[in-house]
């Protein structure tokens, strides 16, 4: 069955009606939905399309009359540490920067009230801000936070750094030490920096600080510096090393050293072990001076005086072993000759007094040797030349040696007494040399 021609048409008519009316109030709804769930973003679009059509972002702030704004800069510091062999300091912290632009203000009543808006670091204009006496540009680092924006054209930016600088360092009362670094911030740019911030607290601070494992900051001050083509902030730093272990470490064996060194002289001189005490003290010297040039960096200057002590202590111990050789030769070789008798008279004298000589002659009178006058010297050794040695047998019988043994045990104690005098001697002197030192290279 066919259809007449006027139905077709108005069927066709009625369907397309009905389709504009569909997608009408479609549309209508979802353009509502969209004003009630987007008005926020759309007034902050709004308000971003104000601020920043046709700006220039390499186009320097103006300020009022035309005049280029000046930067208001600060530091926070959150650790601090020393590198001491590459000679650097190495500061993590946040930068506070401020600045003004009278072109990017707005009324916060024409857009809800909306005060502070959030912008990327790569959409705006940004102080060029650079370490002068940095180490190494690979070795800084400032952060792409977000900059805000206030109502009033204010712009803030807190960016995390990382800057390390050159350092000249100062390691000659290592590792009581206090070094003072500086951080030259500016910019190489016609960025001005505004010195009337430098009175305000927020310019430089560390009481948030994270304290290091062996650095402490102990003063900082801050300098404005202008050029003629630049202008920075010069940050002064006064780190202190933090040196409870070092003196566990270093100072106590040291001492130890000392007295082992001293000690050795006090020692019987016919001991070989003396030269062993000091062989041993040797190597233990020898090993803290590999340890410090293993620590510490190889300085045309300011060499540290504790090294230069460990250094000295290695010297006083290598003439220490020849003083023990020698008193060891004098005191065991087979001598045909007496000990001068200028010599004898000192040993005997006052001298011997002073070096507790008078200790190792012990006079003993048995009834049946006192016209004999013999002296018994330690536990074997005498002193008489006329006087026999008497000998007592395993079965109690008594014996007299012949007078040229007695002559000749006479002249080795002799000899004893006088390695014993110069062993003596060499204590008193290394007793001051060490006191010396010590005064010396105290730190």
């Amino acid at each position: 069955m066919f259809i007449s021609g006027p139905s077709i048409v108005s069927r066709l008519a009625f369907l397309i009606c009905g389709i504009i009316v569909f997608l009408a109030t479609t549309s209508v709804y979802c353009e509502d939905d969209d004003d009630t769930n987007s008005w926020n973003i759309t007034v902050m679009e709004r308000l971003r399309m104000q601020l920043f059509t046709n700006y220039d972002k390499n186009a320097y702030p103006l300020i009022s009359s035309g005049i280029r704004t000046n930067i208001s800069m600060g530091l926070s510091i959150i650790y601090t540490d020393i590198d001491e062999f590459d000679g650097k300091v190495m500061l993590h912290g946040w930068l506070h920067l401020r600045w003004q632009d009278e072109d990017r203000t707005w009324t916060p009543e024409s857009f809800h009230n909306i005060t502070t808006i959030h912008i990327s670091p790569n959409e705006i204009w940004k102080p060029d801000i650079t370490l002068f006496n940095s180490a190494g540009n690979e070795d800084d680092f400032v952060g792409d936070t977000q900059i805000l924006l206030t109502f009033d054209g204010k712009f803030i930016w807190v960016p995390p750094v990382l800057y390390t600088a050159y350092c000249n360092l100062n390691l000659k009362l290592w590792p009581y030490d206090v070094q003072v670094c500086r951080l030259k911030i500016g910019s190489w740019t016609l960025t001005s920096i505004d010195s009337s911030f430098l009175n305000f607290k927020e310019t430089m601070d560390y009481k948030d600080i994270v304290e290091s494992s062996e650095w402490e900051i102990i003063d900082a001050r801050l300098e404005y510096l202008m050029n003629d083509y630049y202008n920075y902030i010069e940050y002064t730093f006064q780190l202190e090393r933090r040196s409870s272990m070092y003196t566990a470490v270093i100072f106590t064996p040291a001492s130890c050293i000392v007295l082992l060194t001293l000690s050795s002289f006090w020692l019987p001189v016919q001991m070989g072990e003396k030269i062993l005490l000091n062989g041993v003290m040797i190597v233990t010297v020898a090993g803290f001076l590999m340890y410090f040039a293993q620590l510490l960096p190889i300085l045309a200057k300011n060499t540290p005086l504790i090294v230069l002590f460990y250094s000295a202590s290695l010297l006083l111990l290598s003439f220490s072993t020849i003083i023990a050789v020698t008193v060891l030769y004098l005191s065991t070789a087979s001598h045909k000759q007496r000990v001068p008798k200028f010599i004898q008279n000192i040993l005997h004298g006052s001298l011997g007094k002073v070096l507790l000589l008078t200790q190792f002659t012990v006079e003993a009178e048995p009834p049946s040797l006192l016209n004999n006058g013999i002296k018994e010297m330690g536990e074997h050794v005498y002193d008489s030349v006329d006087a026999a040695d008497i000998v007592v047998a395993a079965d109690g019988t008594t014996t007299t040696q012949s007078c040229s043994v007695t002559h000749n045990r006479s002249i080795q104690f002799e000899w004893i007494l006088l390695s014993t005098a110069i062993d003596r001697i060499w204590f008193l002197i290394f007793c001051i040399i060490f006191i010396l030192l010590a005064t010396m290279y105290a730190v």
